[in-house]
């Protein structure tokens, strides 16, 4: 070992559990530190870090650990027309001879009340599991019509809404016919519908359905549109909204005395899997030097230690945002991170500094759609750029469009769509609420995002955990084991302490994650 004063000694140490041995296993060397109370050391550099150690700190008993996420259908029975043909309103509805390269159903008379069709019907989402498209997301897009997303909750009796346009290439709808189902089969990845007539359209001239982007096109790709909102500023022109594409079963209606209606049975449930990582930093120093007292530090190893600690927290927050689930070909194991994670698999919206208000609030409304993300409770990340941007904007609309304080109250009133509301702390961490019409906006600044193209990053608290390993009665949360190598451990005349956590992020239901980059 050669020997540096005052500096740390070269211990020849190679990064394996071997070199790592804590000796004598009947001596107690690891030392319970904790990611609660390592969170706590200079929390503005990781405050993302500090507020999921405090409010979602979930310990995990599995290396490899599977993770569960159930979708509500409410907001599932949907599907789109993609075909139809004539229909005599009597009998079983046939699976074929459906016209499909054509919007105008006006042969179908739909503006007559009492006429009869037929409904080739497909739709975007998996049956199992509820998965459904990501706003901006290619990766894994579901079209119209895949393997295994039948419509099968279309159910005889149950009555449905069509929204249809004036125009073959319309954007937007103009009318609706409301008919009820009189006979349902399915085939293949399609359900196939006879129905009736109920209300009409107004005019003849709201002759083309809805869900064709022109007249002979039916929509297939829809992870680019919006339910309710035309979001022309992320995909660079005017695009359609989902919301007049889909059909949507509204309601049923049944005759005096009739019996038991039929069911059917979603399946709301679908898994992934997480794995956890170990992290580890060590500082080792010859004996010689550790007896020597210095002029600025008295202990010059004691001060190395804290920053030990310090890189210990950095890199946990850092692989935080920056990991990727894989396992390396030295076996080890990497962990989900909430960048690659939102990146994949979340919304993804655009945003630079000539983004205006309107537009910024146009993505907050796609992404917090309740038929598409019920799940509001959200944590925005942005980087120092957007930080200073954003209260550029809030502290415009105060400084410049606010009248005053609700008379006799001293309940804060934003007078537009996007305030500086107040300042906060969550899990010690400090935030800035900005109201919007999505709600209170709680944005938070990590400059571990300065260094890549990601702006801000939308992470729904319910759906993100901290999750150190904890099981059979050992902890491998932060834990610190002093002297894992000394004198009286293996003869050489130094010593060496480790920091170790065995953690894993769990990131879940994409749909409530959003990224702008």
């Amino acid at each position: 070992m050669t020997n540096i004063p005052l500096s740390i000694a070269d211990i020849e140490q190679t990064d394996n559990e071997t070199t790592y041995n804590i000796g004598d296993l009947r001596r107690a060397y690891g030392v319970p530190f904790g990611s609660v109370r390592l969170s706590k050391l200079a929390i503005s550099t990781d405050p993302m870090f500090r507020i999921l150690v405090a409010k979602r700190r979930v310990p995990v008993n599995e290396s490899i650990f599977k993770i569960f996420e159930e979708r509500p259908r409410l907001h599932k029975r949907y599907a789109y027309v993609v075909g139809y043909k004539a229909w005599t309103g009597s009998g079983t509805v046939p699976t074929t001879g459906y016209t499909v390269n054509s919007a105008d159903i006006s042969s179908l008379t739909p503006q007559t009340a009492g006429s009869f069709m037929a409904l080739k019907m497909g739709t975007d989402f998996k049956s199992s599991g509820n998965i459904q498209n990501i706003f901006g997301q290619s990766t894994n897009a579901i079209a119209v019509g895949d393997s295994g997303t039948c419509p099968n909750f279309f159910l005889q009796d149950q009555t449905i809404r069509v929204s249809t346009k004036s125009a073959a290439d319309g954007k937007v709808a103009d009318d609706y016919f409301y008919a009820k189902i009189k006979s349902v089969q399915t085939s293949g990845n399609y359900a196939y519908i006879g129905v009736e007539v109920i209300r009409p359209i107004k005019t003849a001239s709201n002759k083309y359905l809805c869900s064709f982007t022109d007249a002979t096109t039916p929509v297939s790709n829809t992870y680019g549109y919006a339910p309710g909102i035309d979001q022309a500023d992320n995909l660079g022109s005017s695009t359609f909204v989902l919301e007049p594409m889909r059909t949507r079963v509204v309601g049923s209606a049944y005759g005096k005395g009739t019996g038991i209606p039929g069911y059917w049975n979603d399946q709301p449930i679908s898994s992934r899997y997480g794995l956890t990582t170990i992290t580890k930093h060590a500082i080792g120093m010859d004996n010689t030097t550790r007896a020597t007292e210095t002029r600025f530090y008295k202990n010059e190893f004691d001060r190395l230690w804290d920053n030990v600690l310090l890189d210990h927290k950095w890199d946990l927050s850092h692989a935080m945002y920056m990991s990727a689930p894989r396992t390396d070909d030295d076996g080890a194991q990497h962990t989900q991170g909430m960048i690659d994670w939102a990146i994949n698999h979340g919304n993804v919206f655009t945003l630079d500094t000539n983004k205006t208000v309107d537009k910024f609030l146009e993505d907050i409304s796609t992404f917090t759609d309740p038929r598409y993300n019920p799940q509001h409770q959200m944590i925005y990340v942005v980087n120092t750029m957007y930080w200073n941007w954003l209260h550029k904007l809030g502290g415009y609309s105060k400084n410049n469009l606010q009248l005053g304080d609700r008379a006799g109250s001293n309940e804060y009133a934003p007078h537009y769509q996007f305030d500086f509301a107040r300042k906060g702390t969550i899990g010690g961490a400090d935030v800035t609420q900005f109201a919007s019409i999505a709600g209170d906006m709680t944005v938070v600044k990590d400059i571990h995002l300065d260094a890549i193209g990601v702006k801000m990053l939308g992470v729904p608290l319910k759906y993100v955990a901290y999750r150190p390993l904890i099981g059979n009665g050992l902890n491998r949360d932060t834990t610190v084991y002093p002297e894992v190598q000394s004198v009286a451990s293996n003869g050489v005349d130094a010593t060496v302490h480790l920091v170790q956590t065995e953690w894993a992020l769990e990131c879940t239901m994409p749909e409530a994650w959003a990224v702008w980059s």
